[in-house]
């Protein structure tokens, strides 16, 4: 009779509610963390939004600038080669006699 009282007898349900009760913690917590990540990285995003048409008026600015510079550059080169290429094809024509340096 032991054997079946061991074997077949009803055994008392173990305490389901504590478990359950951890094992909803346990979740809360992470949905927590989902939602504080799902947050930070949204704010991150709107941080960097708002600020990005500030970064591109600077960068648009900066490179109108340089290709001001560069124009500018140019043109200089540009008056020089001219120059130059007059210079050694004769074009020039001085409007004063050159001074002759005498050595001593």
């Amino acid at each position: 009779m032991k054997t079946y009282d061991i074997l077949f007898k009803k055994k008392p349900k173990p305490e389901t509610k504590v478990g359950m009760f951890f094992v909803y913690i346990a979740f809360a917590l992470s949905l927590c963390v989902f939602g504080a990540s799902a947050w930070f990285s949204s704010y991150a995003k709107g941080v960097y939004f708002s600020s990005k048409p500030n970064f591109d008026k600077q960068r648009q600015k900066i490179q109108d600038e340089i290709l001001n510079l560069l124009l500018q550059e140019n043109a200089l080169t540009d008056v020089d080669r001219v120059r130059l290429i007059n210079k050694e094809l004769g074009l020039v024509e001085h409007t004063i006699d050159p001074i002759d340096l005498q050595d001593r």
